[in-house]
């Protein structure tokens, strides 16, 4: 929650008002929640519809391209096709389909298809997910408009599913200094600076209000990058609020971070009364050589703006700008997740659960709970679990709509205000961190910066990690495996990222508890992973051994809040 406490201050500079749409007339609220003690609770809707549990199982089948934009310069793509089975989702199953295993009845044959005539076909089994195909781009003309693509699958004799999805095939824009796309397979982004190599960006990085340090010389970009942090997310505070926008005064950080090397996520100050001055900073700044991506909202949900604003501001920025993803700030838990999840590409999430109460609002005196309140880290229960929950609950929630969404987190590097007692200390800065990477967060924006001397030396370090070629090809191009099975310890928190082209594995691990494990503990590798050796130590000073080809162990336990992220050889 960016310092609630704030946000009538911003709604008048901004020129926002508080929504009206589910609330009774005259009550505050906060992801749809009364929060003041002179009103009293109400249901605020918005709950996330789950589709009914079927009586027989389903066969979820999707497509669709693995990167969200191609160019007319890219000879051949890639298809991603699944076969899941569910029980929410999909087209009924034949019972003897369904249960059958190893034989010809549970393999799909799956035709693609495009303006009426088939591409080409192949197979794939029952119950698989994120089967690549190949496909021919130059069956596809670039255009600024989709592509519809449908496929064909039969099982068995005459049982027949479809599915279709939209392919771009953009015109190489000869005027852009950069273009940049989502990997659907692995949920990276990609960025192609001034016509070069495509390259892989793991954004590590913090949220910094011009007023409180960019506005004071431009060298703060120099001092920023030398930190080790890839990209820039400027925070629109204090002049950059100013109507006109003060171009000349920004003009000279644009400059420096083109000669740096320096990317933004930049936030267009959307408001969904008017569309003015993100339009006119789109349209200047779209072809900059700096853009990486677009940041349209910060906490609609929280602010309850109108449920469909987000949808509203993203097709704009599709319309003024398909050659950059759009990134946005969730802070509720479950709140028109679907409505306003559909305004962006990638969905950031912020959960704040260091050094707050949870149950009750030490600013507001009142409880919190589902329908009631604000505590500043909604619906948590004040303990790291809160960042693993909220990201897994999104990813289950993007399965279920059936769309590609990409989850960064926002981890909480700030304190000594509002709903928050202290600052983190570094050691629980790099938990949350290495937990939200271990569930799937793509990139990584801190609250905010300038922090404290302790978590601005922790972050500077860990930029050193985060943001190698070496750990951006595991996190971008390597299956991720959460939750593995950890012997010895309690609430240790375990993924691998399993290179098969590099032969190796990177070990992610993170103890959540404040205490020392004394004893040792053992990793337990994915199915049929096999490992020989301990490569290297990329973070921490855990010492491991391979107990066998299947496990790793610290026979010295770990340490309260120890992370660990190590590259292991594969046999």
């Amino acid at each position: 929650m960016r310092q609630f406490i704030s946000w009538v201050v911003w709604a008048l500079v901004l020129g926002l008002s508080a929504a009206q749409f589910n609330n009774p007339e005259g009550v505050d609220i906060w992801c749809g929640k009364a929060y003041r003690a002179t009103n009293s609770s109400f249901d605020p809707g918005g709950w996330f519809e789950e589709p009914p549990k079927s009586s027989v199982p389903l066969l979820n089948l999707r497509v669709r391209p693995r990167m969200s934009i191609y160019l007319d310069t890219d000879a051949t793509g890639s298809l991603l096709i699944d076969a899941g089975i569910s029980d929410q989702v999909g087209q009924p199953l034949l019972q003897s389909n369904a249960s059958s295993t190893g034989n010809s009845s549970s393999i799909l044959q799956v035709e693609v298809i495009s303006g009426g005539s088939v591409l080409q076909s192949t197979s794939v089994e029952l119950g698989s997910t994120d089967n690549e195909i190949l496909i021919d781009l130059e069956s596809f003309p670039a255009s600024l408009s989709g592509h519809n693509i449908r496929i064909r699958a039969t099982l068995g004799q005459n049982t027949t599913y479809t599915a279709s999805t939209e392919l771009f095939r953009l015109p190489y824009p000869e005027d852009y200094g950069s273009v940049s796309r989502i990997d659907n397979l692995y949920g990276g982004l990609w960025a192609q600076r001034q016509g070069g190599e495509w390259t892989h960006i793991f954004p590590y990085t913090y949220y910094v209000q011009w007023s409180l340090y960019w506005d004071n010389n431009v060298t703060t970009l120099d001092d920023f990058a030398a930190m080790g942090y890839n990209v820039i997310h400027i925070v629109p505070t204090g002049t950059l609020g100013d109507t006109p926008f003060p171009w000349d005064q920004f003009e000279p950080y644009l400059e420096r971070a083109d000669e740096l090397g320096l990317y933004f996520q930049y936030d267009v100050i959307w408001t969904p009364q008017n569309s003015t001055g993100m339009i006119e900073q789109v349209e200047r700044l779209k072809t900059h050589p700096s853009m990486l991506l677009w940041y349209q909202s910060d906490e609609a949900d929280g602010k309850s703006n109108p449920i469909n604003s987000t949808g509203i501001a993203y097709q704009k920025l599709r319309e003024l700008d398909p050659y950059h993803p759009v990134s946005l700030a969730l802070n509720c838990y479950d709140f028109y997740y679907s409505d306003y999840a559909a305004g962006a590409d990638i969905i950031m999430s912020d959960v704040y659960p260091i050094s707050t109460n949870t149950s009750f609002s030490t600013v507001y005196d009142t409880v919190c709970n589902a329908t009631y309140g604000c505590c500043g880290c909604d619906d948590c229960n004040g303990n790291f679990d809160d960042i693993s929950h909220r990201i897994d609950e999104f990813q289950r929630r993007d399965g279920l709509i059936g769309w590609s969404k990409t989850q960064w987190f926002a981890p909480q590097a700030f304190g000594n205000e509002t709903f928050w007692t202290r600052y983190p200390t570094a050691g629980e800065e790099v938990v949350m961190t290495m937990l939200a990477i271990n569930h799937g967060a793509k990139g990584i924006v801190m609250w905010n910066y300038p922090t404290t001397a302790e978590l601005a030396d922790l972050t500077r370090r860990l930029a050193v990690v985060l943001t190698s070629e070496l750990v951006a090809d595991f996190f971008l191009e390597a299956p991720l495996v959460e939750g593995l099975e950890v012997k010895g310890g309690s609430k240790v928190d375990a993924a691998a990222w399993v290179s098969e082209s590099k032969r190796q594995v990177l070990l992610g691990v993170v103890n959540l508890n404040y205490e020392d494990i004394q004893e040792g503990i053992e990793v337990v590798l994915p199915d049929g992973v096999k490992v020989g050796s301990v490569n290297e130590a990329l973070w921490g000073d855990l010492s491991w051994d391979i107990e066998s080809e299947g496990t790793s162990a610290a026979t010295g336990g770990m340490a309260g809040l120890q992370v660990s992220l190590a590259v292991l050889d594969l046999v």
